[in-house]
């Protein structure tokens, strides 16, 4: 049953005679002989029906990466030469029964195959440069971070000089409030001043024209005539023995300090 290790042991086997031994030799070395011619002759192929071409997956392939690329045939296991291949760009690979695609720059490639007056399907390879596409999408990041930046950067800028402003404009409405406090004080102690002023120019009429109505209001004091030498004040400058001449003249109540009525003016 294990050619060639079968028959070894067949004949080292001291049990089996000869003739047995011979018999099982020739019967399994003719058996394995009828194999080997089997195995060498070629089986006629059937006549070439369908080629169908498929992908491991649809997608971008990113470039210099080898993407497989199945070939189904029907008959199944059918022979396709590299020569039946038709590609628009990029490289096939056949190694191993295993047939792979290449492109070292992107964009789209048609892969067909054409064999025995039959047509597969076409397959479309999109390829791109992934690892350029992520740089450039990594510095438009960068980029818009650093738009992002300059624009709060500025943004910060003008916040702060309208917060600057904002604190002049303060400062200076407080001035301005400042001045206006101090005119408005000015103004009322001047307006007050006048008042004053008026007031004491009122006060001042009234009181000259009090002063005038007093005067003219007021009695007019008598008037009595003091001798030379006597004590006697008199109403009239000649009484008995004055002497007019000498005599002067004073108010009633001056004269009443030091002087008594005379007896005969003011019986």
């Amino acid at each position: 049953m294990f050619f060639p290790v079968g028959i070894v042991l067949t004949w080292r086997n001291k049990k089996w005679n000869k003739i047995v031994k011979t018999l099982f030799s020739g019967l399994f070395g003719f058996w394995f002989l009828i194999l080997c011619v089997a195995a060498a002759t070629p089986t006629p192929e059937k006549p070439l029906e369908e080629i169908i071409l498929s992908l491991d997956s649809d997608q971008v392939y990113d470039i210099n990466n080898p993407v497989d690329i199945v070939v189904e045939t029907n008959p199944e296991d059918y022979h396709i030469p590299k020569s039946a291949f038709e590609i628009t760009g990029g490289e096939l690979d056949f190694k191993d029964d295993k047939i792979t695609f290449t492109s070292s720059v992107d964009g789209e490639f048609d892969i067909s195959v054409e064999y025995s007056d039959v047509m597969s399907n076409t397959l479309t390879l999109k390829f791109e440069d992934k690892e350029a596409i992520a740089q450039a999408q990594i510095a438009a990041e960068q980029a818009e971070q650093e738009r992002i930046a300059a624009e709060q950067a500025e943004q910060e800028r003008i916040a702060a000089e309208q917060a600057e402003q904002a604190r002049i404009a303060a400062e200076q409405a407080e001035q301005e409030r400042i001045a206006a406090e101090q005119a408005e004080q000015e103004r009322v102690a001047a307006e007050q001043a006048r008042i004053a002023q008026e007031q004491a120019q009122i006060a001042a009429e009234q009181a000259r024209i009090a002063q005038e109505q007093n005067q003219q209001t007021a009695p007019v004091e008598a008037m009595v005539w003091l001798s030379a030498t006597g004590s006697k004040y008199h109403n009239k400058p000649n009484c008995g023995n004055m002497n007019p001449n000498n005599a002067r003249q004073v108010t009633l109540s001056e004269a009443q300090m030091n002087y008594g009525p005379c007896k005969n003016c003011y019986r």
